[in-house]
């Protein structure tokens, strides 16, 4: 067996796994505290990678939340591998197609290897910021010094902690009691960055098999892209985020569609497009 067909089992492989995981992640979360999610979610892992502020993830906070806290914090250690699976899926496909002769597809291969690190970087803030919410950087035992109505983060923090800090972070510790908002900021650039190179390997996938001649399954991994996109232009909303996520899936399903039609194929010569291959 040549090693693009190789690459083209093995996106049957890794589709499994990535099929397998939502079950796992997503199926059952416990129900939520006395804070509703942000107006259009419904799905509190996506409620909270696009929080835009403090805000957003008041559905997270307080004693009625401890247990979707720890649900979220089980899904994110299995949210590690994830990206494994499906942006591995991606990555071996478009290996495939390369291998097949089609070296504009390292340029998908590129993107798809792109998006694991991105998406342990926002596993990562993620993680940082259910840290924070269990065990509060200010507790209730801190009373605010100097005759100050409210406390805030320097108060909060031991001795020395900012003898090395940025002037960014020294406005921080006055501006907030904790670094949650920072967090949440930052988590707002993970999230995109990751999002960002998903949407791109979809189009780049669609633009590929639009020029192999397979535009049918171009269909659904260009609208994965323009789902992805469209939720950027809304703001986040809630209502099309949700709609993404449920777009996302035939985007998914069109590695593995793809490859049992590379695999059914016969290898072409190099830079011979599908439609003068032989039969």
């Amino acid at each position: 067996m040549t090693p693009a067909r190789w690459a083209f089992m093995a996106t049957l492989v890794l589709t499994l796994a990535t099929l397998a995981f939502p079950l796992v992640l997503f199926g059952s979360p416990p129900d939520l505290g006395s804070a509703p999610m942000a107006d259009g979610f419904k799905t509190p892992i996506l409620a909270l990678e696009f929080a835009e502020n403090i805000d957003d993830i008041a559905f997270l906070r307080g004693e009625d939340a401890a247990e979707l806290r720890a649900w979220l914090v089980e899904v994110q250690f299995l949210d590690w591998f994830f990206p494994l699976a499906y942006a591995g899926m991606a990555a071996v496909f478009f290996l495939g197609m390369a291998l097949r002769g089609r070296f504009l597809a390292l340029v998908g291969l590129g993107l798809a290897l792109a998006t694991i690190p991105a998406d342990w970087q926002e596993n990562d803030t993620i993680n940082g910021i259910l840290a924070e919410i269990e065990n509060p950087v200010c507790g209730p035992d801190i009373e605010p010094p100097d005759g100050r109505d409210s406390v805030v983060l320097r108060d909060c923090l031991p001795s020395g902690y900012f003898d090395e800090a940025s002037a960014e972070a020294e406005l921080v510790s006055y501006a907030f009691d904790s670094f949650l908002p920072v967090r949440i900021e930052i988590l707002r650039i993970d999230t995109w960055i990751k999002w960002g190179l998903i949407a791109a390997y979809a189009f780049w996938m669609a633009a590929m098999l639009w020029m192999d001649r397979r535009r049918i399954l171009a269909i659904p991994a260009g609208l994965g892209g323009l789902a992805v996109l469209a939720t950027w232009i809304s703001g986040s909303n809630g209502h099309v985020a949700e709609l993404m996520s449920i777009l996302l899936i035939p985007m998914m399903l069109t590695f593995p569609a793809a490859a049992v039609m590379y695999l059914r194929d016969k290898p072409a010569k190099t830079g011979t497009p599908r439609g003068e291959e032989t039969a």
